[in-house]
């Protein structure tokens, strides 16, 4: 089940129903909400519950020692016994075999012909995730950000709520675990903002994504000698589309489900295709995982005592090669994380000459400032974010590599069509929603807002029917759900 599957249709109005019908209580309402998150995580494999079950109590028995204990070294070994444990867990599910494949290919490579057995592990559902949001709550506690929690349920339903398990947003516990410590009201407010997200993000994922990668993504890049140079550079704008809109959509829907019940979950996303920069655009993209990195590792890394103490361009090459890591195990993942750490280190050492060049000349000040300076910035960012989008969906370096030749130069003759009403739906309403940034998309929501709810509800209606007759059947699965 997945919040954009036909499952959670019946799922989430039962749940729903139930949550409000309840005692306003804190433990009647959580223990609800964790009960429906353990029987949505088992909809997935119900046979690693009892892992999910055991890391919990770990987690928080170690919490609660930290608050306890004052002694630095014990403290110390609690903190990088729970460390270790959360990633050795990652470690053996999700990237055991790709350390196995990559070791024997190594030594096939150098003329020993024997090789390792390679395990392969189901993935437990969201295990990226839920090892964040452990491994930032134990640190937090470790450096006194926060009062490690007391209750064993709020500490439960923190990491397993449902509808941030598979993919994010990636939750920190001075956001949320206030929220499950007092009785949650149902607020009219709250239903409306939480079925706008939660429609709007439906209609991002379960059309836009999907028509996207069904007829322009999948194609191209699947059979990338067969198509002519335009339709290569057609199938990666349309993949561009297709990964924003899917994960930006599944982190709407998650949020919109999260003010369903009275919970305000973070924001994922904000207006990533008008950054001006690659710093600017990880501010808006993923934002809770590149908040998460930054936090925990870049600024630690480079602040600290250590001998990484002021080495910004090495930080930014470790923490994004692990950030492509962490999306999966494949080497493609790894080139496009080490691709932008070296984006990010271009930047930071062009806008250290760049201030120099202000210092001697005011002229240049006035330059940065203007039009023309910022639709180049904007160009060549959104140009490096899309050419670097060729590993992280290609399978192997090699295929990489024959779809990025096929931007330049002519393999096939295949050609996408460009002349249809669902590629013009999905091109305005990409340029729609990026207009939210500005002053009129403000007016826009206010404008819906102030609409009388007899046509705001037909509006939503003939949506509704327009998604029945044009949108795939047979969705995809969610991008991220894997990572």
């Amino acid at each position: 089940m997945s919040l954009a599957g036909i499952g959670f249709v019946f799922f989430l109005p039962g749940v729903w129903l139930i949550h409000w019908l309840l005692p306003r209580r804190t433990t009647w309402q959580n223990a609800w909400l964790l009960l429906a998150s353990y029987a949505f995580y088992a909809t997935w494999d119900s046979k690693l519950l009892p892992l999910l079950w055991a890391s919990t109590l770990f987690d928080y028995v170690i919490g609660r020692r930290l608050s306890s204990v004052e002694e630095p070294r014990h403290r110390k070994h609690l903190l990088w016994t729970s460390i270790a444990l959360n990633l050795g867990i990652l470690g053996v599910f999700k990237y055991l075999g790709f350390f196995e494949e990559s070791l024997n290919t190594l030594l096939h490579g150098i003329g020993i012909s024997s090789s390792l057995p390679i395990l392969k592990l189901a993935l437990p559902l969201g295990i990226s995730y839920i090892t964040l949001i452990k491994v930032g709550h134990i640190l937090d506690v470790y450096y006194e950000r926060i009062e490690a929690e007391s209750s064993l349920l709020r500490y439960a339903l923190f990491l397993a709520f449902f509808p941030h398990l598979i993919a994010g947003p990636i939750v920190r516990g001075k956001e949320v675990l206030h929220q499950y410590a007092q009785p949650r009201v149902l607020l009219p407010e709250n239903m409306q903002r939480g079925m706008g997200h939660l429609f709007l993000g439906f209609f991002m994922k379960a059309y836009v994504a999907e028509l996207l990668a069904r007829w322009y993504v999948t194609p191209t890049f699947k059979h990338p000698g067969d198509y002519s140079i335009l339709s290569h550079w057609v199938g990666l704008f349309g993949y561009a589309g297709q990964l924003f809109c899917d994960f930006a959509g599944y982190s709407l829907m998650a949020i919109g489900v999260g003010l369903l019940f009275g919970i305000q979950l973070p924001e994922n996303f904000r207006y990533p295709f008008l950054s001006t920069s690659m710093m600017d655009f990880w501010r808006r993209w993923h934002i809770t995982l590149n908040r998460w990195l930054f936090d925990y590792l870049f600024y630690p890394m480079t602040t600290g005592q250590g001998r990484m103490r002021g080495q910004i361009s090495l930080g930014f090459l470790l923490v994004f090669a692990l950030s492509g890591l962490w999306h999966g195990p494949l080497w493609t993942f790894v080139l496009w994380g080490v691709l932008h750490g070296v984006g990010l280190i271009v930047q930071h050492r062009w806008d250290l000459f760049y201030k120099g060049l202000c210092r001697k000349d005011r002229s240049y000040v006035k330059l940065r400032k203007s039009r023309k300076y910022k639709l180049t910035a904007w160009f060549i960012t959104q140009l490096f974010f899309l050419l670097t989008l060729i590993p992280f969906h290609a399978t192997s370096l090699a295929h990489a590599w024959e779809y990025t030749r096929g931007l330049f130069v002519t393999t096939g003759t295949g050609q996408h069509n460009l002349v249809s009403i669902n590629l013009l739906v999905c091109s305005l309403f990409l340029v729609a929603y990026h207009l939210g940034e500005f002053p009129i998309g403000e007016t826009c929501r206010e404008r819906w807002r102030r609409t009388p709810a007899p046509v705001r509800g037909m509006c939503y209606g003939l949506i509704i029917v327009f998604l029945a007759l044009f949108m795939p059947v047979g969705m995809g699965s969610f991008i991220y759900a894997n990572f």
